[in-house]
């Protein structure tokens, strides 16, 4: 079994995502979210929603911690595919909770980024994106 797919596998039978992060695991996901191979950053992209999506607080180990940067990459980038461009998008709502996130999706423009998809080919990102679109302009 490939060792990036193991650890994935036991990383998700942990039951305790506040120990995940007092561990550190959403900086090393973040590094490797920089990966160019779409499986690796699909998954890394999946953690990242289990970790926000249980933990409230998670914002402190978020925040400065180029989550919002890398997102901005994977949405702008021709070459994510498109279960990469909709976790994304996903994510992004997901952090507009945090004041401190929601600013650095502001200041990054995102609002221009996702209307573009809103013309996607794949149905799904199109739709998120304009879901997605909604959440920004309601939230600004």
């Amino acid at each position: 079994m490939n060792p990036v797919k193991s650890a994935f596998l036991h990383l998700s039978a942990v039951v305790n995502k506040s120990k995940m992060l007092s561990a550190g695991v959403a900086d090393v996901v973040l590094k490797f979210l920089q990966s160019e191979m779409p499986p690796v950053q699909f998954k890394l992209l999946g953690t990242l929603r289990m970790l926000i999506d249980t933990q409230v607080a998670a914002e402190k180990d978020f925040v400065g911690a180029s989550l919002v940067p890398v997102l901005h990459k994977l949405l702008s980038d021709e070459r994510s595919a498109p279960e990469i461009k909709y976790n994304s998008m996903i994510l992004i709502c997901a952090v507009m909770g945090s004041e401190p996130l929601h600013k650095e999706v502001q200041s990054l423009a995102f609002i221009d980024v996702v209307s573009k998809l809103r013309a996607h080919e794949n149905k799904t990102v199109s739709h998120q994106a304009s879901l997605t679109e909604q959440r920004l302009t309601a939230q600004s």
